[in-house]
């Protein structure tokens, strides 16, 4: 059975959080916290829905002020790597040798469109939360 919320359980979250475009450094400070807290326990159905409003009023925010150009698909691998303890050869099943996952982190080869679908799908599937694309690799 799927649970249903009062439009009333609806009306307080927006009250709580409030979200609308931010537009100043303390209304990010804000929503990043709301975001963090949400972030550490289960959420209603409602809940979430205002969870990904606020990540997507966040990233906006960030793309606005804090904007780096265009991400590399190497910086992206590597960075995932990085956050989630990935060793190479966890993803020699994605390039086929070790060395080959070496030479593309290094820079010497380029990632392809089925090495980028693999790895997108090896990230989401190990790390739940994620929505890693093929895009974000190629």
């Amino acid at each position: 059975m799927i649970p249903t919320f009062s439009q009333q359980a609806d009306t307080d979250l927006l009250i709580q959080y409030q979200p609308k475009p931010i537009k100043t450094e303390q209304e990010y400070n804000r929503a990043l916290t709301a975001v963090e807290g949400m972030m550490s326990g289960e959420l209603t159905e409602a809940e979430n829905a205002i969870f990904e409003l606020l990540v997507l009023l966040i990233e906006n925010y960030e793309e606005r002020h804090f904007s780096m150009g265009e991400s590399k698909p190497v910086a992206t691998l590597e960075s995932l790597m990085h956050e989630f303890d990935v060793e190479p050869n966890s993803l020699a099943g994605v390039f086929g040798t070790v060395d080959i996952v070496r030479e593309v982190v290094n820079g010497q080869r380029k990632i392809n469109q089925s090495q980028a679908e693999s790895l997108a799908k090896f990230f989401n599937d190990h790390y739940s939360g994620l929505s890693i694309t093929a895009f974000d690799f190629i």
